[in-house]
């Protein structure tokens, strides 16, 4: 069996079972809101990380 195959069926059983949990359960207006928030933050935050990492490394 190929390491590869493998990762590619996970990958792909993940995406469809996303799929399936979002038309079974839609997330409403307010849930998606707060996602966006949340994800926000937290690119921000991997952002300044980043620019942390390569100051160090100059």
């Amino acid at each position: 069996m190929n390491t590869g195959s493998f990762v590619k069926g996970m990958v792909t059983g993940a995406v469809i079972g996303m799929g399936i949990s979002m038309v079974a359960n839609p997330i409403d207006e307010r849930d998606r809101r707060r996602i966006a928030k949340k994800t926000s933050k937290l690119f921000t935050t991997i952002g300044s990380i980043a620019d942390n990492v390569i100051d160090v490394m100059k």
